[in-house]
């Protein structure tokens, strides 16, 4: 939570591209890196500066959009609901026609409030960027321009710093339209500047597109700089990975794979284990508690939280779901958007579909799938049932292979079973219909009509055997 408060520091993230080496529909800054998309990852650093320099808070963040703008504005959009970002404007301006990140920074500058004085500029496909390291840019001597840099060491694609022989950067020059000479530095531009906004307005201005793309590049108010006298502070990165974009599905998946194993990390030293961390995914918000034990293949994704001492067998997948202290999931097991309170026993191989609630104590065996469904304190459904738009009363019990035929092909009706009930084997409940508390039903029963407290509802016809049929039927 950020409180409101003026600030003359404001955010340009360029998030206008397509991507074209990531082959995909998708816009690029809306691909994800274990759960969250790049656009969000950058913001949510930029965010995260006031909790380590409150000072430099960010005022208002502008977004500049292009490539299936809509996309990215709805993702824009729900990053407002988000508590990080209380107090912190969030908007979006179109660059209908991409003509380099100078242009974009040129369509973004109207957005800025009058009180801006710095403007902090970003690229938006940095995933694994931190607010630690975006302050560093903050801890020197206010100047007109400071640049992110880092040494890599494989620079190839990237921008070179230039330096003089007194070490001071004079300007910055892309990876295509370098010399072999420049092509063996190994400092490289991040794409991350801050720069007072009167400089920046001065020098986006005098921006040409005579190179090899015929654009207009943003690392021109560098060289700017250096011919008016003005000095430019270089901010060396601790990592080269921090500042890594990805531009292709394969440099996406190395950023996921060293920020899952970053999460893993982070989960074991507060005291989560993981029985193969190589083998198990977790999203960057799930919660885990302490002496929780994950087992191999799971994946726990979303806005999951897992409390203290569950046991997850593994082969299974937890999405948007909450597992109280306690629970035991067992092997195999597929929960969306559920609720699962403290001593559940769940599996193996069960499906909680979304809308699903236990109470404390309930069993859910192998093969039973539930829907929209609460199940009270004890309740049992063991074996190869679906229960959907039900309630589920205290103790009761599920016989295997019992059905609620929730749906008719028009609307979908509701089943209550009542406490200490007992359903036989093979039942179909057609809803709407009621069992009262402690009622029986016999198995293999269909029922259609509501069974009163206490009573025992039996609709099976009567058996009739036809002695030596068999054999007839064999001689024929």
């Amino acid at each position: 939570m950020h409180e409101n408060r003026k600030s003359d520091l404001e955010v340009i993230v360029l998030a206008a591209g397509k991507g074209t080496r990531m082959c995909s529909r998708r816009p690029k800054v809306l691909h994800s890196v274990c759960g969250r998309s790049m656009v969000e990852r950058v913001a949510r650093a930029v965010a995260g500066i006031s909790t380590i320099d409150p000072v430099n808070t960010p005022a208002r963040i502008v977004f500049v959009v292009g490539y299936c703008a809509e996309e990215v504005e709805a993702e824009i959009s729900r990053l407002k609901s988000l508590e990080e970002f209380q107090g912190i404007e969030l908007l979006t301006v179109l660059q209908s026609e991409q003509k380099g990140t100078g242009h974009a920074v040129q369509v973004a500058m109207p957005q800025l409030g009058k009180e801006a004085r710095r403007v902090l500029i970003l690229p938006g496909d940095v995933p694994l960027l931190c607010s630690k390291t975006l302050s560093l840019l903050f801890a020197s001597a206010p100047r007109p321009l400071s640049v992110m840099s880092c040494e890599h060491p494989e620079p190839l694609g990237f921008g070179r710093i230039l330096r003089n022989t007194s070490g001071e950067p004079y300007g910055i020059v892309e990876h295509r339209d370098a010399s072999e000479a420049e092509r063996q530095i190994l400092e490289i531009n991040s794409g991350i500047y801050l720069a007072e906004k009167e400089f920046l307005s001065q020098a986006l201005s005098n921006l040409e597109s005579n190179n090899a793309q015929g654009e207009l590049y943003l690392t021109d108010i560098v060289s700017f700089a250096a011919r008016e006298h003005l000095p430019v502070e270089v901010v060396l990165a601790p990592s080269h990975i921090e500042l890594s974009g990805a531009n292709s599905i394969a440099e996406l998946s190395e950023l996921e794979e060293i920020q899952r194993k970053r999460i893993i990390e982070n989960h074991m030293n507060a005291g989560v284990t993981f029985v193969s961390p190589n083998q198990v995914v977790v999203d960057e918000g799930v919660k885990i508690g302490a002496d929780t034990l994950i087992g191999l293949n799971s994946r726990l994704l979303g806005d999951t939280v897992i409390g203290a001492g569950v046991l997850i067998e593994g082969d299974g997948l937890i999405v948007d779901s909450t597992v109280a202290d306690g629970a035991r999931l067992l092997l195999g097991c597929y929960i969306e958007a559920s609720q699962i309170d403290s001593g559940c026993v769940i599996g193996p191989y069960a499906h909680l579909r979304p809308g699903t609630r236990l109470e404390s104590g309930v069993k859910i065996g192998n093969f039973v799938e539930t829907k929209k469904s609460l199940l009270r304190r004890g309740s049992k459904v063991n074996h190869l049932s679906y229960i959907g738009d039900a309630e589920v009363g205290e103790d009761a019990n599920v016989g295997a292979g019992t059905i609620t035929c929730n749906y008719d092909g028009l609307k979908k009706s509701r089943t209550i079973i009542g406490a200490k009930a007992f359903i036989g084997s093979n039942t179909s409940l057609v809803a709407p219909v009621e069992v009262g508390p402690g009622a029986i039903v016999g198995a293999g029963s269909v029922v259609t009509k509501n069974v009163p407290e206490n009573a025992l509802a039996v609709t099976r016809a009567e058996q009739r055997n036809i002695s030596g049929w068999a054999l007839q039927r064999k001689r024929k």
